[in-house]
């Protein structure tokens, strides 16, 4: 009998001497679980920008992850919404963003850092349609417009919440076109991406969208005048508390291959002349 307990004993004296290298290797490899995603993410990029440029914004980082291996995380939301987001303390560390009001105060309010600020690209209106029509000269004026308008139901997107609704809204009014609930001749989706649907689906014959919208297919596709509204900009800025150095990336918008994709995605790139989307836009 005392064999058996001499034996058991020194059975659980090695399972006691066993616990504590059970317990550091354990503890060992939670810590690494921990460590290992908080580099990976320090190592990726993540960049915000509004719905319409999410194409324009994958491409590039495509293309930068091709350059560095440095992923490229793009999510999109209206900019306001965007700058609420980072303000409840959201990663984010590159923004592009409408230029305008909800921009000069989130560099008041120090959500991103004002003297990172750099004019990016600039956005534009098209009609389009799914229906071969008599296109117009590039110039298209406002009699052009109404024109092709006549007798079709029109979409756009919501004038109180999208700049390319507010826009088509103004240029209705102009040609004598209310935009209100009572006009069945004019549907109002919830962003240019929607009116996109809206021809997709049927249930309209014209769309007036962002140039970047208009993806390849439209059997019509019309530039609009610009009228005396101010044009449809994007900045660009580094965020309030960067995971990673942004300079790298900021200054690849001005590579040839990154200007080709912006392009490609229906983007005009600003050179204001004042050192726009330059290296300068540091960390």
């Amino acid at each position: 009998m005392r064999i058996f307990r001499d034996n058991r004993e020194r059975e659980a004296d090695g399972r006691r001497s066993r616990h504590p290298r059970l317990v550091i290797a354990a503890a060992f490899l939670c810590t690494a679980a921990l460590v290992a995603p908080a580099m990976a993410q320090a190592r990726d990029l993540v960049v915000y920008g509004e719905p319409t440029l999410k194409t324009a914004l994958n491409s590039v980082g495509t293309l930068w992850q091709a350059r560095t291996g440095t992923r490229v995380n793009v999510f999109v939301a209206p900019t306001d919404l965007s700058y609420a987001q980072i303000d409840r303390g959201a990663r984010c560390d590159v923004i592009f963003a409408l230029a305008g009001s909800a921009t000069e105060a989130a560099a008041r309010n120090k959500i991103i850092h004002a003297d990172t600020i750099a004019h990016a690209f600039r956005n534009s209106l098209v009609l389009i349609g799914s229906e071969v029509g008599a296109t117009p000269s590039p110039n298209a004026s406002l009699a052009d417009i109404s024109k092709l308008i006549a007798g079709k139901r029109l979409a756009i997107a919501n004038p109180d919440r999208d700049a390319a609704g507010a826009y088509a809204a103004d240029l209705l009014r102009r040609i004598g076109i209310e935009v209100d609930d009572a006009n069945r001749s004019v549907a109002v989706a919830e962003s240019s991406a929607g009116v996109v649907n809206l021809l997709a689906t049927s249930k309209a014959r014209l769309g007036i969208v962002y140039a970047t919208d208009a993806a390849a297919g439209f059997k019509l596709m019309v530039p609009l005048p610009a009228l005396d509204r101010p044009p449809i900009d994007y900045v660009v800025a580094r965020a309030r508390e960067p995971a990673t150095d942004t300079r790298p990336f900021i200054a690849f918008l001005r590579s040839e291959e990154a200007k080709a994709a912006l392009k490609s995605a229906g983007l005009q790139l600003i050179d204001d002349g004042n050192g726009a989307v330059d290296a300068s836009a540091g960390r």
